[in-house]
């Protein structure tokens, strides 16, 4: 256990149970169960997209970013009010060694491999996953220029939520023991995993993975700053990859 967060005690209150029964087992389930909209519900809804004269991908990436910067905020008020310090938060400076490179190299090394392989999957396959993919990942540049906002959006503020706050009340929340650090790591990257079942349940497990390195340089650089430059980067590629991937195929 990195002592740094070993050695901190923090005031738990009412609001931190409901809090993480929100993010932990209400949003995993609505995850779920929104996984395989039915057809009458996929027409519903774009006829109430229509009438509100929104595009659909502009909806989803600005609704979507909104609901994920007052989920952060709503964990920074939470900090403020009860008077902790921003600094177990991960709002500071990363400490930099070899640890905390090497699981970012992992995480570079893993995420260019797999977008690799996505990209040529996505040129040649016209299968059910590259269609659902491709109904709220941009397919167009100008579709880009407003996903940027929801990675922007995701990628700091799903880290103050699943790294920031969840990593931190499942150490809290546990005694000491040798399990405290692993369930502090697997439990959110396992629930922030399940939150995109939408992109079907082979890309959950390498969510998960790529999750966990993120718990770990959270721990070991006592930062969000670095996970959340991976995760934005990772995002905005992820949006670019697929705008190239669904041109070449068209084309």
């Amino acid at each position: 256990m990195p002592e740094f967060f070993d050695s901190i005690v923090m005031n738990i209150i009412w609001f931190d149970h409901l809090l993480f029964i929100l993010v932990g087992v209400v949003l995993p389930i609505l995850s779920i169960s929104a996984e395989k909209p039915g057809v009458e519900g996929e027409a519903s809804d774009e006829m109430v997209l229509s009438n509100a004269g929104l595009p659909d991908k502009k909806h989803i990436y600005y609704s979507n970013g909104l609901f994920l910067i007052i989920g952060a905020l709503i964990v920074l008020t939470l900090w403020n009010v009860t008077f902790r310090s921003f600094e177990i938060l991960g709002i500071s400076y990363p400490v930099i060694d070899m640890m905390v490179i090497g699981l970012c190299v992992a995480i570079v090394v893993i995420y260019f491999i797999d977008t690799a392989v996505n990209f040529f999957k996505h040129i040649k396959s016209k299968d059910t996953i590259s269609s659902d993919l491709e109904t709220i990942m941009p397919t167009s540049w100008n579709d880009y220029l407003h996903f940027i906002f929801m990675a922007f959006a995701a990628g700091i503020c799903e880290e103050i939520v699943f790294r920031g706050f969840m990593i931190n009340y499942v150490l809290h929340m546990m005694p000491s023991s040798d399990a405290r650090l692993l369930v502090a790591m697997v439990l959110p990257a396992l629930i922030f995993s399940i939150s995109h079942v939408y992109q079907g349940w082979f890309s959950v497990l390498k969510i998960f993975a790529v999750s966990l390195l993120f718990s770990a340089i959270f721990l070991f650089s006592k930062s969000l700053v670095l996970v959340c430059i991976i995760h934005v980067l990772i995002d905005l590629i992820s949006g670019a990859a697929m705008v190239l991937a669904y041109k070449k195929r068209n084309a």
